[in-house]
């Protein structure tokens, strides 16, 4: 395929994630019986629109509504008729769900979000993102299901190599390096990385009992290190096992998946944390954006498909889980107008037992877009530039 309709592919996956992300929140709005006034596929101009069922909602008394005679108590209750937009936008990227009283003070509507109790509206505020996580553990599974995965238990060991002189046997299942939980083995590979060849404390259980021993790994290839085992397998579904290895079971598919999510949502704050403290990193780890990352899909996709389309299928696969669940951690960090920040607004309305003023909370978001705004063409000219020619 051409390098186009790649890019169509890139952006029509980060779409889907961003759609399923807006999807999280209008679930969550209703469950939290908030009135959700528009739900759109895509963004930009309206294509068409049709209405949902229409519901009853209460709102504040008019100002020039009739008072009852004297020593009357007249309450006067006012219904609207409103139903959900349902819309297609013409760029099919993402989407958006606008919901009652997100951003205005509606004290007399009883489906507005600013009505609802604290941890009613966060629901609705983490709801895209625990929607994302879910997206990301679904594909996640279906991938582990057909491709298998490895597990960090010897299952043989490379004649002279350090795995076998530090003194490592057939059955003896990692766990750790240096500290850091390795149960997962594209964990495990990343912890090699980060050693860059220096000794690492390996712990490993044999036969029931914990051990300890330092190795130092070699380098098979430039910025590669191993320790010279061959991990155990569990063939997946598009494979025949070989004589001695097992296969996929539902249980651990489950778990490996489980794992896989949190190791993707936990590599930016690791990465990050070695960043700051100026730690060893990959050779190739840097900050990407929208551009710098579809040039990765594209470049990669179109290497995969030259090994047939079940291989082009997993490696779509395989990024959109990324992508999901990164997608729905960046939205959970206290970042001005995002999620996060909402979240943190909440909780501090529940410490204080009264929100922050609107007008404090609007000033807040809106520098923090402007930060965000910034921040983006920043990544975009970074991005831009490594597409020319050094």
């Amino acid at each position: 395929m051409t390098t186009a309709i790649w890019i169509l592919f890139f952006l029509l996956i980060l779409g889907v994630v961003i759609f399923v992300h807006e999807l999280g929140h209008f679930l969550a709005a209703r469950r939290a019986g908030v009135f959700v006034e528009e739900f759109a596929l895509g963004m930009g101009p309206k294509l068409f629109s049709f209405n949902g069922k229409t519901e009853q909602i209460k709102v504040e008394k008019p100002e020039d509504a009739p008072a009852g005679n004297e020593g009357e108590d007249v309450e006067y209750v006012y219904v609207e008729e409103h139903a959900t937009v349902y819309s297609l936008r013409m760029f099919p990227i993402g989407g958006f769900c606008k919901m009652r009283g997100q951003d205005d003070d509606m004290p007399a509507d009883d489906r507005a979000l600013n009505n609802k109790s604290i941890p009613a509206r966060m629901l609705v505020m983490a709801g895209g993102s625990l929607m994302n996580f879910l997206l990301a553990f679904v594909l996640f599974f279906v991938l582990t299901l057909l491709t298998g995965y490895q597990v960090t238990e010897v299952r043989d060991l490379v004649e002279g190599r350090p795995a076998q002189q530090a003194g490592l046997q057939v059955g003896d299942r990692i766990t750790h390096i240096n500290g850091a939980r390795v149960s997962l083995y594209e964990n495990f590979l990343l912890q090699m990385e980060f050693s860059g060849g220096e000794p690492v404390e390996v712990r490993f259980v044999r036969d029931g009992a914990v051990h300890h021993v330092t190795i130092t790994p070699l380098e098979v290839a430039p910025g590669m290190f191993r320790l010279g085992f061959m991990p155990d397998i569990r063939f997946g579904l598009l494979e025949e096992p070989r004589e001695g290895f097992g296969r996929v079971g539902l249980w651990g598919t489950t778990v490996t998946s489980a794992e896989m999510m949190v190791f993707n949502i936990r590599i930016p704050f690791t990465m990050l944390a070695r960043w700051v403290s100026n730690q060893r990193m990959p050779a190739e780890a840097r900050l990407a954006g929208p551009i710098d990352l579809g040039n990765q899909f594209v470049t990669i996709a179109q290497e995969t498909s030259e090994h047939g389309l079940i291989e082009t299928f997993l490696f779509v696969l395989l990024f959109a889980a990324v992508i999901s669940a990164a997608i729905g951690l960046f939205n959970l960090l206290p970042i001005p107008a995002m999620d996060g920040a909402r979240l943190v607004f909440l909780a501090i309305e529940g410490i204080r037992r009264k929100p922050v003023s609107p007008e404090r909370e609007g000033m807040v978001h809106l520098v923090g877009f402007g930060l965000l705004i910034a921040l983006a063409i920043f990544i975009a000219y970074r991005d831009i530039v490594r597409l020319l020619p050094s």
